[in-house]
């Protein structure tokens, strides 16, 4: 192979690369700054992949345990970040357990494939419909995409690892990941 040749190959991978820091490639953005594991406060892990998020939180409240567990489908889009809901256990203090798989499973317990509404996207707003919540994306920039969510909230995800929360009420909750692949 010719040294131009090697060179020219050379550049074209490192371009290629490269492209997920690009502005205007907000799907592979967000789904390579947030596959992985996350620690956020209260002892919440969450652990994201390509097509699934998993939530495990606990912590006891006096002498009883307030447990959550939940798992979603997920689509990352150039729109923002479609989720929906197939497992739910909560048990909270005083409660009984809560425990719901929907009907997100075909007779052969194979789950459903998550079918989305892109038209739902819409800077500075979430929507929910047929069970999707849709997190729709008000920015992106070469370091970070800022995302609506619902009740006015944000999300502001960091290709460094860090995402926060921001309520529409003010302060902050930070989240870190501790791996990613």
């Amino acid at each position: 192979m010719k040294r131009w040749s090697f060179a020219a190959v050379a550049v074209l991978l490192s371009a290629s690369a490269l492209d997920a820091g690009q502005p205007g490639n907000a799907a592979e953005k967000l789904r390579s700054w947030q596959v992985g594991v996350w620690l956020s406060p209260g002892g919440t892990y969450t652990v994201w992949t390509e097509t699934h998020y998993f939530v495990v939180q606990g912590g006891v409240i006096g002498d009883s345990a307030n447990i959550y567990c939940g798992a979603s489908q997920i689509a990352f889009t150039d729109k923002g970040v479609a989720r929906k809901q197939i497992v739910r256990v909560r048990k909270t203090p005083g409660q009984d357990l809560y425990a719901n798989t929907g009907d997100y499973f075909d007779s052969l317990g194979m789950e459903q494939p998550l079918v989305i509404d892109e038209s739902k996207f819409k800077p500075g707003t979430c929507a929910y419909d047929k069970g999707i919540l849709y997190d729709s994306i008000d920015s992106v920039g070469a370091d970070f995409i800022l995302m609506s969510t619902c009740g006015g909230d944000k999300i502001k995800l960091f290709s460094n690892g860090v995402s926060l929360y921001l309520p529409a009420s003010g302060g902050e909750a930070k989240s870190v990941r501790v791996e990613g692949w």
